[in-house]
């Protein structure tokens, strides 16, 4: 049953759940600042909850709030350009070798720094909790990355990278 299961199609796969599950966080904390400026009711429930969680983070830290709500609407900036990377790569995807995959690339890249700043930004305030969290997300978009690189793309003529090298390898007999 998997070998249907083209290297193509679990790297577009992998690329669609990335655009996919980032786009939901922007939503989530959009609706989350939302209903911080009361446009939203405080019973609503699809908003994320990240914005309360950031103002009694800092808290003990003394920062404005006016601070917190710049943080928060930079990850959202930051969240969003990630997500929009993501569905770009996912539509310029033509499998070829990673370093040719310039949009799938940058998305990556884009990505994780977003949660390597999360990682120093919870040890510059001391959220352990969440720490793991965006460890976590990290480590998976690291390891995604990884498989990018290992599975093996397609060549110019339609085969995988490994099968053109193989044929390249063959010499004719006389």
């Amino acid at each position: 049953m998997f070998e249907r299961f083209s290297t193509t199609t679990i790297k577009r796969g992998l690329l669609l759940f990335w655009a996919l599950w980032l786009t939901v966080v922007v939503i989530t904390n959009l609706l989350d600042a939302l209903r911080a400026l009361e446009l939203l009711p405080a019973s609503f429930a699809l908003a994320s909850g990240n914005y309360r969680w950031i103002l009694d983070t800092v808290k003990p830290l003394g920062l404005p709030v006016w601070l917190s709500s710049t943080l928060f609407a930079g990850v959202i900036v930051w969240e969003a350009l990630a997500a929009t990377l993501f569905w770009r790569a996912l539509i310029r995807f033509r499998d070829r070798p990673m370093l040719l995959e310039a949009a799938a690339v940058t998305a990556f890249v884009v990505n994780l720094a977003l949660w390597a700043a999360f990682q120093v930004l919870d040890e510059v305030v001391l959220a352990f909790g969440p720490e793991g969290v965006h460890r976590a997300i990290f480590g998976n978009a690291l390891l995604t990355l990884l498989v990018f690189y290992l599975l093996p793309a397609r060549s110019g003529d339609g085969r995988s990278s490994e099968a053109s090298r193989d044929a390249a390898s063959v010499t004719p007999r006389a």
